[in-house]
């Protein structure tokens, strides 16, 4: 039996940008404490939140500290380290579980697991030299889109590739890591299915919504997203496939494309609140 984390627990979360900021608002007003943990002071989320704990995501005994302060743990954006969240684990509930994070915060990793599962994404090949990066080029097609394998987000990370001649320097601006080399895909628009799951299993979403970037960044949202019910009905229940296959208990967000033949592929994943909800805490233009 799961003991429900009740309003007046505190609430931990790794990370300190504006989404932990949301969250810690949200959590208060719902009742919770919320405590935050990064490397700044003085942060975002530090300035909404009950207590702000500052420290390295390498200082075990400190995070472990911060653990025992809190009834549970989640994180605000990707790039916390694989192992901080275990070491926080060791200590209370982390939600969504650090292998979560640990495949999510990896291209590669993340792509592997979702193909392994059968559901569906574009082409992709490993790359580790300028040598396979033009030979994935050449194995997925041009053009295609090289992206490092970590630490990518809001278009960084990432370079088009439009003929052979250019992969390897492709390789090189991304800054000569792994990376992966993916097939361009001549989409019809972007949507995304935030949901959330459950401890026993239950996924409650806020349907499919269309994203529209400007500059790789996330300008516009539009909700429902402008596309046929049954593609819809199709988007959430590969969204909670997914929820179930990585065993997420939490908030995750699975990013799409819609092919110009309606096939959905899946982009990416994002275990935590997204942008494409702000419009939930405070208002959408009508």
């Amino acid at each position: 039996m799961t003991i429900p984390i009740l309003p007046g627990s505190v609430l931990g979360v790794l990370g300190s940008g504006q989404l932990g900021r949301m969250f810690a608002i949200a959590a208060r007003r719902l009742g919770y404490r919320v405590h935050t943990y990064s490397p700044d002071s003085d942060t975002p989320t530090g300035q909404v939140s009950d207590h702000e704990w500052q420290g390295s995501y390498t200082d075990v005994a400190k995070l472990q500290t911060f653990a025992r302060s809190v009834s549970a743990v989640t994180f605000e954006f990707e790039n916390i380290p694989f192992e901080t969240a275990q070491a926080v684990a060791a200590v209370v509930p982390v939600r969504p579980r650090p292998e979560v994070l640990h495949i999510t915060q990896h291209r590669l990793r993340e792509k592997t697991f979702l193909s392994s599962k059968g559901f569906p994404i574009p082409a992709f090949r490993r790359v580790t030299s300028c040598a396979e990066a033009r030979a994935a080029a050449e194995s997925v097609g041009v053009p295609c889109v090289l992206k490092s394998a970590g630490f990518g987000y809001d278009g960084k990370g990432q370079k088009t590739i439009r003929s052979l001649d250019e992969a390897e320097a492709a390789f090189q601006a991304v800054g000569g890591t792994e990376s992966v080399i993916e097939a361009f895909v001549d989409f019809e628009r972007e949507i995304s299915v935030v949901a959330a799951r459950s401890v026993s299993g239950e996924v409650a979403h806020y349907g499919a919504i269309e994203n529209v970037h400007r500059n790789h960044i996330l300008d516009v949202t539009v909700s429902p997203a402008d596309i046929p019910e049954a593609l819809r009905r199709e988007a959430v229940q590969m969204a909670a496939a997914i929820l179930e296959s990585l065993d997420v208990v939490g908030v995750m967000c699975v990013e799409m494309f819609v092919r110009r033949d309606g096939e959905l592929l899946v982009n990416e994943l994002a275990p935590r609140p997204h942008n494409c909800l702000l419009y939930t805490s405070d208002a959408a233009d009508e």
